[in-house]
């Protein structure tokens, strides 16, 4: 009885990785749809987001579900986050929503497109996401760049400063 528990637990859990390896790889090639289906650059889509919503962006993510790409910019504006919605075909805002934030975000010397800039100085290709994070206390922004080969990579920029801090190859995502 023991051992056919085991199988049983061994077979879903097989099952379970296979599973999550498959919708892994299905998020990767929809981002690289959606990144081939672009004609607004993240730097157009910024200011879009910036000019609807005010404040300063702090995130972009490009995400390709039911067949249209959209820009989501995350923009901060003292205790308002709001995330607007930015049409990758058209440059047009399609929608946005708005929280309050506890506490406001720490402001970053360098923006966002300026860090998209200094990462795209590194790794040629198109930019699929990026972020201002907290590194070790350190204000940074991690980009992350479908390669003009078609490699996934990530680049770590200073947010004080803007300099590159470090690039890999990043199959993570």
């Amino acid at each position: 009885m023991k051992t056919r528990f085991n199988t049983l637990a061994a077979a879903g859990l097989a099952a379970l990785l296979a599973l999550n390896s498959y919708a892994s790889a299905d998020n990767g090639r929809q981002k690289t749809a959606a990144v081939a289906q672009t004609q607004v650059t993240p730097a157009q889509a910024i200011a879009a987001a910036q000019k609807q919503a005010g404040g300063q962006a702090t995130e972009i993510q490009l995400k390709g579900k039911y067949g249209t790409p959209v820009y989501h910019v995350e923009v901060r504006n003292g205790q308002q986050e709001h995330t607007v919605y930015v049409d990758a075909a058209s440059g047009k805002v399609v929608g946005s929503k708005a929280e309050t934030e506890w506490k406001p975000a720490r402001k970053a010397a360098v923006s966002l497109e300026r860090a998209i800039q200094a990462a795209q100085s590194t790794v040629q290709g198109r930019v699929m996401e990026a972020e201002r994070d907290s590194n070790r206390g350190q204000l940074v922004y991690k980009v992350d760049i479908l390669g003009a080969d078609n490699v996934p990579h990530k680049v770590i920029v200073d947010a004080d400063s803007g300099k590159v801090l470090n690039s890999f190859v990043d199959y993570d995502d």
